[in-house]
């Protein structure tokens, strides 16, 4: 079946390249002859012509040889080093256009809509950009890891940067996403599954569906071969659950958000990371004016500001207290900020199925039995800084112990690391885990809790979400500020 899926990708090829030059192309029929008639009539040889446009010497040679279909931006870069006015381009844009008729491919456009409120992430937008811009001067295929803590923003960065790559021309034959629903043990969707629905997306028949989990990987990568698609993988688990869904083609890119740091992706692909922290003041304040509006905001701006604080910058507890706000009708922010004065408030925030609490619930029910309890003497302890010796004198443990669980705290982005010894925690986490330490262990900061409470308050579920999934196990809700 994979033989005859190469087979079908090949046929593909042949009719891409072979097609028809538009008008100006000269005697060239294909891309590749009229790209060597311009490089040798400019008398320039490959290595010269690759150095020039900043592509490699052997993806510049298969494009030639009619063995890879270009891109847009290879074509671009060949008009503005050989001179050719929009020639390549033009050519490059119909074979897109000619590609994107195939029968049998079925052109997928997945991507959950763009947010009107968005601000921030510049940053973070550059640094995607760079790493689509070099993509095809190498064989690798670009990955992309965001991560941070629960409520960042990681499937809005990623949503709206892949709307504004596609409008700029990139993944021409489509943009996949998959909701994985990382990372709670027993939650996150199986990669066998998963590889059935993008295969299906892409027009592949369910008869022609592998039985084998190795099979349709390698039917998905045949079927994305030597086309520009892009595979937005949101709330991944682990680098386990991503394996198996990675494309081959360098011409396609995948951008991954998960609350873990993903140990292990490195040695599976070369993929590069994005940590996402809080907004900085004045975005945080943007980000609610943008969503209440400036006449509410500019009636009491310093009200926006403490609102923005209390709401520890993070953008889903902003978008809720900004949406309560217009929802309530209120004229300005000082009544809600009021209201947030108490810290219990602020972990209470919700609109409709949008809880801030349930947002850190998955997060704090993915840790094992001591790392969840450490986790919660954390929010009990003095001070800011958080170290080894003051965790491990609280939870009663060596200080070796002690730096391990701190250690796995902040690869589930629960704490940052703020130097080689000290950690930090966000202040509504802080809060969220001092009001279950003080539900499951009673007011005492000290670690030694009774063994059966322990085991029963080890995975705190709550009453909201097991009356409404009838399992136990919260209802995963999408709201795209993960």
């Amino acid at each position: 079946m994979v033989r005859e899926l190469a087979q079908d990708t090949a046929a593909t090829h042949s009719s891409r390249t072979g097609a028809g030059c538009p008008a100006g192309a000269g005697a060239a029929g294909t891309f590749g002859q009229l790209l060597r008639a311009h490089r040798q009539r400019r008398g320039l040889s490959l290595s010269q012509l690759a150095a020039r446009m900043h592509f490699n010497r052997g993806h510049l040679s298969r494009i030639e040889t009619d063995k890879r279909l270009p891109s847009v931006s290879f074509a671009k870069a060949c008009d503005r080093v050989l001179s050719g006015g929009r020639t390549f381009t033009t050519i490059a844009l119909a074979l897109e256009a000619a590609a994107r008729q195939q029968q049998g491919w079925v052109q997928p456009a997945q991507l959950p809509a763009a947010k009107r409120h968005f601000v921030g992430r510049r940053g973070h937008f550059d640094r995607l950009d760079r790493l689509l811009h070099g993509h095809e001067q190498s064989l690798a295929v670009p990955v992309a890891v965001i991560n941070g803590p629960p409520g960042v923003g990681k499937t809005a960065l990623a949503v709206q940067w892949a709307h504004q790559a596609v409008s700029d021309g990139r993944f021409a034959d489509g943009q996949l996403f998959v909701d994985l629903q990382g990372p709670e043990p027993g939650g996150a969707a199986a990669p066998y599954d998963v590889l059935a629905d993008l295969l299906r997306a892409v027009g592949v028949p369910a008869e022609r569906v592998p039985a084998d989990l190795d099979q349709r990987a390698a039917t998905f990568r045949s079927y994305l071969h030597g086309r520009e698609v892009l595979l937005v993988l949101d709330n991944a688990a682990d680098a386990q659950q991503i394996r198996p869904l990675l494309p081959g083609s360098a011409g396609c890119a995948v951008v991954v958000t998960s609350r873990s740091r993903l140990p292990g992706l490195m040695s599976l692909t070369d993929a590069v990371t994005l940590s996402l922290r809080e907004l900085c003041r004045p975005e945080a304040a943007l980000l609610i004016r943008s969503a209440i509006g400036g006449a509410r905001a500019d009636a009491d701006p310093a009200a926006v500001a403490v609102l923005a604080e209390r709401c520890g910058h993070l953008p889903l507890a902003l978008v809720l207290a900004a949406e309560r706000i217009v929802s309530h009708e209120h004229h300005s922010a000082d009544a809600l900020a009021t209201e947030l004065k108490q810290e219990h408030a602020r972990l209470e925030l919700a609109e409709g199925d949008v809880v801030l609490r349930d947002a850190f619930d998955a997060s704090y029910q993915a840790l094992d039995e001591q790392t969840a309890r450490v986790f919660r003497l954390l929010g009990l302890l003095p001070g800011r800084l958080i170290d080894a010796a003051a965790t491990a004198a609280s939870a009663g443990v060596s200080q070796d112990e002690a730096a391990r669980l701190l250690r796995s705290l902040a690869g589930a982005h629960l704490i940052r690391s703020q130097d080689e010894r000290h950690y930090l925690m966000h202040d509504l986490l802080r809060a969220y885990a001092a009001d279950l330490a003080r539900r499951l262990d009673g007011n005492s900061a000290g670690g030694r809790v009774p063994a059966r409470r322990a085991e029963r308050n080890s995975r705190f579920v709550p009453a909201r979400a097991r009356v409404a999934s009838g399992t136990g196990k919260p209802v995963p809700v999408n709201t795209g500020i993960r």
